[in-house]
C-alpha cells in the first residue's frame, strides 16, 4: 500500500499536505472524503475534520502540523523544513503566521500580498532560491483563500501578478540543502510584520493563559481589539522556545541577533525559560 490523502483537493490543509508529499517524493493517492469515510477516519485519527493521511501500515493521521512532522521523520531527506538554526526558526515563524494568523485577518490580505509578492520576486521563495515548508503553507493559502476570492484575485492580477505562478513554482521545484544559514534581506520586512502582529499577540496570549483569562486585549495598529486566548498558538510558541533552549549557545545567539532588531525575539522565547539552559553563554541566551 502507499500513502493516501483523504480530503478536499481545494482545501488549504489538503493542498499543504499534498505539496509536502510531492516535495518529499512520497507517492500517494487522493481519495474523496465521503460522510461514511469521514466518520471512520475521524474516529481513528481523533480529529473531527480532515485532511487525513493514511500510512502504508494503516495508521491514520489527522492534524496537519503533526502530519508534516511525521513526514520529516520517515523521509528526512530532502528536508522540507530547514535544518540550520536561523533558517529553521524563521521557517517555523512563517509556518505559524501563515497557517494560523493570516486566516484571521482577511481584511489585511491586500497589503500583505503586495509585500509578499515583492519579497518573492526578489528571492524566489520565502527563504531563498528553493522552496521549504512555509512555501507549501503559503501556496495553499493563496490557492484556497486568495485566488478563490474574486476581489482579491483581481487585485493580485493587477498589482502582484507574480503570485499567480508561485504555487505551481513551489510544486515544481525541489527542496535542497542550504549552503549557509542566511536569509534573504527582502524577508526582513515580512518578519517585522509578524513581530508587530502575531508575536505581539503571543506575549499577551501567554500571560492571559497563565492567569486563567479567556480573552486578550491588544492593539495591532487599528485600535484596541479583543481576541480570545488561543492555546494552540501558545503551544507552538512554547515548542519554538524549547527548540531554542536545546540549541548550542552560538546557534541561539545567531537566531537572537537576527530576530532582536525586528522585535521578534521577546514574544517568541522568554529569557526566564532559556537562561537556566544556557550555562555556557555569558548572557544565558
Amino acid at each position: 500500500m502507499r500513502h493516501a490523502v483523504y480530503g478536499d483537493a481545494s482545501a488549504r490543509d489538503s493542498i499543504a499536505l499534498m505539496t509536502a508529499l510531492v516535495a518529499k517524493g512520497i507517492d500517494f493517492e487522493l481519495v474523496a472524503e465521503t460522510p461514511a469515510l469521514s466518520f471512520a477516519l475521524s474516529a481513528r485519527a481523533g480529529r473531527d475534520a480532515g485532511p487525513y493521511l493514511r500510512t502504508p501500515e494503516g495508521f491514520v493521521l489527522g492534524e496537519l502540523a503533526a502530519t508534516l512532522d511525521y513526514l520529516e521523520r520517515i523521509r528526512p531527506e530532502p528536508a522540507w523544513r530547514p535544518m540550520t538554526p536561523v533558517r529553521r526558526i524563521c521557517a517555523r515563524l512563517l509556518e505559524d503566521w501563515i497557517e494560523l494568523w493570516l486566516p484571521l485577518w482577511p481584511e489585511r490580505a491586500p497589503a500583505l500580498l503586495e509585500g509578499l509578492a515583492s519579497h518573492l520576486v526578489a528571492s524566489g521563495f520565502l527563504l531563498g532560491s528553493a522552496p521549504t515548508r512555509p512555501d507549501g503553507s503559503l501556496a495553499a493559502w493563496l490557492e484556497s483563500e486568495i485566488f478563490a476570492d474574486a476581489r482579491l484575485r483581481e487585485r493580485v492580477a493587477r498589482f502582484s501578478p507574480a503570485l499567480r505562478l508561485y504555487p505551481e513554482s513551489v510544486r515544481r521545484a525541489r527542496p535542497r540543502p542550504g549552503g549557509d544559514d542566511a536569509i534573504p534581506v527582502s524577508l526582513l520586512p515580512v518578519l517585522a510584520e509578524i513581530a508587530r502582529d502575531q508575536l505581539a499577540y503571543l506575549e499577551a496570549n501567554r500571560e492571559a493563559l497563565a492567569a486563567g483569562e479567556d480573552r486578550v486585549v491588544v492593539d495591532l495598529g487599528f485600535g484596541r481589539t479583543i481576541l480570545p486566548v488561543w492555546p494552540e498558538l501558545e503551544a507552538r510558541r512554547a515548542s519554538i522556545a524549547e527548540e531554542l533552549a536545546a540549541m548550542s549557545a552560538p546557534a541561539r545567539r545567531a537566531v537572537r541577533q537576527m530576530l532582536d532588531p525586528l522585535g521578534a525575539w521577546r514574544g517568541l522565547a522568554q529569557p526566564g525559560v532559556l537562561a537556566p539552559l544556557g550555562a555556557g553563554d555569558p548572557r544565558g541566551l
